[in-house]
């Protein structure tokens, strides 16, 4: 796609012979729009040279680059040169404020330039500043200063709110260390040897008593240490909490850490109390120390929950020693001391109801006899050892019917076979 470029002139040329492009508008007030380049197929894209001002008769010159295209850069200031002449001390690019008390609108006539041949620094005002909208975020003084967040610098860096260091690579043995005055300004300031002349003014030592200079010195003070608290009264004074990670586990302990009422922590006997005071014993009676100790309790025991119900629904549970909320994962489950099981099913004097009996029972509850109906188990809940003796009791029941049913199939099937004939 062809790019036309166009320079939009706001008046026509004046014509000079030094000056073959010149192009003058008249000042009425509004900030004039001088000449604009861009291309037709992006007509809210563009650069223009405006007057920054609407104060009437005065020209503040503005490069005014706009895009609506595509989030990109919109204006960039670019300079470029070949790799042979990557030499030197000249720099590729330069941005230059001065004072020029005389300009040459002649030039160029002769060897001057159209700006004069002398100029002055500028001594007060600021030469250049950054903005993001109308917000200030830089700004580089006359002297040189630069100020961020301030547009007084009074420092070469002058910032005001934090300075952050990242990455900075480690060394040993500084020369000199960084501190501030009352008003901020940083400076260096020897490294302390001692306050008097002797190790006993220096807050942290080594361990032969020298100097710390190193983040990795082993180092030890005689004072206390406070942490989030500027007057600790302790060897080790905390405002807040304290956390232990990865200790390595021991047995045995000689003594239990506790604190007062003032959080002081100190060691305390480990306590040595009678069977009947223990929450859990070992199966010896002792008081248990450690987690792999084989433990009972004659209590009851709650887990998930501080509650013990005495009824489910209408059935008594206090009984129970255990109370989990939540559920229970087991590799199994063993049930000792079962007194009645459903073997009197197959005893001569077990009264086995007819399948008619059975049926007829169903027709008129809704569920099999000895078994708990619906509405009595989501109210009650039912008892696993009984559960699972009705449902053997059932399976027997069921065993004893096929059983007579068999044989009654087989007494058929000799009699059908006398009938035609078949010897068997």
């Amino acid at each position: 796609m062809r790019k036309i470029l166009q320079f939009i002139l706001l008046i026509p040329i004046i014509v000079d012979a030094q000056v073959p492009f010149q192009n003058y508008t008249t000042s009425n007030g509004s900030a004039e729009r001088i000449a604009g380049f861009g291309v037709t197929q992006t007509p809210n894209d563009f650069l223009e040279i405006t007057n920054s001002t609407q104060d009437d008769n005065i020209f503040i010159p503005s490069i005014w680059g706009h895009q609506e295209s595509d989030n990109r850069f919109v204006l960039r200031l670019f300079a470029s040169t070949i790799a042979s002449l990557d030499n030197g001390n000249s720099p590729i690019m330069v941005f230059r404020s001065e004072l020029r008390n005389s300009i040459n609108l002649n030039a160029p006539q002769g060897t001057v330039f159209p700006w004069g041949n002398s100029a002055a620094d500028v001594s007060v005002r600021p030469v250049f500043a950054w903005e993001n909208g109308n917000t200030r975020l830089m700004t580089i003084s006359a002297n040189g200063n630069l100020g961020l967040g301030t547009t007084l610098p009074t420092a070469l860096f002058h910032t005001i709110g934090t300075v952050r260091l990242q990455n900075l690579p480690n060394n040993t043995n500084p020369s000199f260390m960084l501190g501030t005055d009352i008003n901020g300004n940083v400076y260096e300031y020897p490294i302390p040897t001692s306050g008097t002349g002797n190790t006993q003014d220096i807050d942290w030592l080594k361990s032969d008593n020298s100097v710390a200079t190193s983040i990795n010195d082993n180092i030890y003070t005689n004072g206390f240490v406070g942490f989030n608290i500027q007057n600790p009264t302790a060897n080790i004074h905390s405002n807040g909490s304290i956390r232990f990670q990865n200790l390595q586990r021991s047995t045995n302990p000689l003594n239990l850490l506790g604190t007062d009422v003032d959080g002081n922590v100190f060691e305390y006997p480990i306590p040595v109390v009678a069977a009947s005071d223990s929450d859990w014993l070992k199966v010896d009676g002792n008081q248990a120390i450690n987690i792999n100790d084989e433990i009972y309790t004659n209590g009851k025991v709650g887990i998930n929950t501080n509650v013990f119900p005495s009824h489910v629904g209408t059935e008594d549970v206090s009984f129970y020693n255990l109370f989990v909320t939540g559920g229970i994962l087991t590799e199994e489950v063993r049930v000792s001391k079962v007194e009645d099981w459903a073997d009197y099913v197959f005893r001569e004097n077990y009264d086995l109801a007819t399948l008619a009996e059975v049926e007829k029972y169903i027709q008129q509850n809704g569920h099999l006899k000895n078994i708990p109906s619906e509405k009595e188990v989501k109210a009650n809940g039912i008892n696993l050892l009984d559960m699972n003796r009705l449902l053997l009791e059932k399976i027997e029941e069921l065993t004893l019917h096929l059983i007579e049913l068999n044989k009654k199939l087989e007494n058929q099937q000799r009699e059908i076979d006398k009938l035609i004939g078949v010897r068997r």
